[in-house]
């Protein structure tokens, strides 16, 4: 009998050693998705930011996708692309729509987003994204109207830890110049950067003083669902 029981033992053991080579390890608590509602706060207003303060101030539609954490689109000191321009400069939407499909196409991301627009320049501007351990950083961005080539953006924000998507993640936005337009006031006319400039954050009259913006221009909240 005791034979017996060593006998069944190894065996046992042969198979559960056979299972870990053949299975690998089982890992418990990794997540590989996730769908994130994504909200902007605007705090644009005449009492933060009085200088010059516009008549008619408001955001175009939020456009944007998650992808790749190592993607340079929209990094700053790049140039801007041909959609990047016209969001920043006309609000719309079309061309860069077309761009992150191509990307996303190309395996560089994973979900294309376009929301609303906001009729002010405060308020909220909502919209749903979904990530993967592959695709897990999120860059949502709006024109700043009216505005030269200015819009405000969350950039290349990760959400994953490389096991696990965050619940919940609020950033302060910041703001951001095409380098396409070198008008200096919300309503200048157009006045068309030669040669190409750019993507720089914006810190200059009239949101800021050239080293920063007096308080939040917007705040982003990513909320897992």
């Amino acid at each position: 009998m005791k034979k017996l029981k060593s006998f069944l033992c190894i065996i046992l053991g042969l198979v559960v050693m056979s299972c870990s080579d053949s299975d690998g390890p089982i890992e418990t608590g990794i997540e590989s998705d996730a769908t994130y509602t994504v909200t902007f706060t605007m705090h644009w207003n005449s009492t933060n930011f009085p200088t010059d303060y516009p008549t008619g101030a408001h955001f175009s539609p939020l456009i944007g996708w998650s992808h790749k954490a190592s993607s340079t689109f929209f990094k700053v000191g790049t140039e801007a692309s041909a959609g990047i321009k016209s969001m920043a400069e006309t609000g719309a939407t079309g061309t860069l729509k077309t761009e992150l499909e191509e990307k996303i196409t190309a395996g560089e991301g994973l979900d294309f987003v376009l929301g609303s627009g906001l009729s002010s320049g405060t308020g909220e501007i909502t919209v749903d994204v979904e990530v993967n351990a592959d695709n897990p950083a999120i860059t949502l961005v709006t024109m700043v109207a009216p505005s030269p080539d200015w819009y405000v953006a969350a950039l290349n924000v990760n959400l994953y830890d490389g096991s696990n998507f965050v619940v919940s993640k609020t950033i302060t936005a910041a703001v951001y110049d095409a380098g396409t337009d070198s008008g200096s006031t919300f309503a200048s006319a157009d006045v068309v950067t030669d040669p190409k400039g750019k993507i720089s954050e914006f810190l200059d009259a009239p949101l800021g003083d050239g080293t920063e913006l007096p308080t939040a221009f917007a705040t982003v909240t990513f909320t897992k669902k």
